[in-house]
């Protein structure tokens, strides 16, 4: 399934639903109805209003808002996260392109004894907004109450994410992952092959920026990963903010 804008109505969802969720079909579905709560909208602006702003966070606060006023079905990158954070209750969550820790603490606060893994190489001024690095991402989890472990990863993703995963001390599979660092066509889809293989049954890979002006091709490249992954189901919203994708390893998929 690939839907091009919202294909999913606003709807609550409860454990009771989540327990007929037995396809990637079902779950990808799931994941979206619940981002586009407003409990979710409003469990997002909990964390963002905690954690140390910056005109980014501004924005997306003034984005939330108006959803909920006009109870719009908005949905982007943080609310499936923390969606599937809520419904799955992973125990552990990778993350490449951590920039000042927003999205981490999200799931950070949604899920405080989950295990961290997060990629950066830590630029110091990106985007044009300061970005101190891990001690600042690890002060912004303590804001949310994070309890769980955190392991900090420095340098190209294309490399620190291979070496992790090539340490059998390392978990090999997690079920909630997000790719949002290089943002290059070449860098972008070597990060998703990296972590695809370790995506656990009922995973979800969360994708950002598909509607990005300044990225016009990364899109393409998307769609491209995934038809050579048809174990995967994909929702994209290429409506809301600058888009964002999610795909879906079913409870039960056997890797070709």
């Amino acid at each position: 399934m690939h839907a091009n804008e919202h294909s999913v109505t606003t709807a609550a969802f409860d454990a009771a639903a989540m327990a007929t969720a037995n396809s990637a079909n079902d779950l990808a579905e799931a994941v979206v109805r619940t981002a586009q709560d407003h409990a979710t909208h409003r469990h997002l602006l909990d964390v963002y209003r905690r954690i140390e702003s910056d005109h980014f966070l501004e924005e997306s606060c003034r984005t939330l808002e108006t959803a909920i006023e006009n109870m719009a079905p908005y949905w982007d990158v943080c609310s499936v996260l923390a969606s599937y954070a809520r419904l799955c209750q992973p125990r552990a969550y990778l993350e490449i392109g951590v920039r000042r820790g927003r999205s981490a603490a999200v799931v950070a606060a949604t899920c405080p004894g989950i295990d961290l893994f997060l990629f950066d190489m830590w630029h110091p001024n990106y985007a044009g907004v300061p970005n101190p690095g891990p001690e600042f991402v690890q002060a912004q989890l303590d804001r949310v109450s994070h309890c769980g472990q955190v392991h900090f990863f420095s340098g190209r993703s294309q490399h620190t994410v291979p070496a992790m995963f090539s340490d059998p001390a390392r978990p090999q599979s997690f079920s909630l992952i997000t790719v949002d660092g290089d943002h290059r066509d070449a860098g972008a889809r070597a990060d998703l092959d990296n972590i695809v293989q370790h995506l656990a049954p009922g995973g979800m890979i969360a994708f950002d920026d598909i509607a990005h002006p300044e990225f016009p091709s990364l899109h393409a490249m998307w769609k491209s990963f995934l038809s050579d992954h048809a174990e995967l189901v994909a929702i994209e919203n290429t409506v809301d903010g600058t888009g964002t994708a999610i795909a879906v390893l079913g409870p039960a998929a056997h890797r070709r």
